[in-house]
């Protein structure tokens, strides 16, 4: 079991993991945190959980938006393609 320390260290450095899982894998930067953050929950004793879910939440967010911002930047430069073709 950690210790809140250590839950609280934990967080940190997945949060400043994050830019580089959305650089690095795109759309699946939301899943990969996903197994860091189940990992940290296993680890942590219930009475950081809500800590946990506060940080996860945000970290989740920043992985949408990223994800989205992808998408439409794709379909952006598609569009013209598509018009092309019609």
């Amino acid at each position: 079991m950690k210790t809140p320390y250590q839950v609280q260290e934990e967080l940190s450095r997945i949060e400043r993991l994050v830019p580089h899982l959305i650089a690095d894998q795109g759309e699946r930067a939301e899943e990969i945190l996903g197994f860091h953050l189940a990992s940290l929950y296993a680890s942590a004793p219930v009475s950081e959980h809500t800590r946990i879910n506060e940080r996860a939440r945000r970290l989740q967010a920043r992985c949408r938006e990223a994800a989205n911002a992808a998408d439409m930047a794709s379909f952006g430069l598609l569009a013209p393609a598509q018009a092309q073709w019609a």
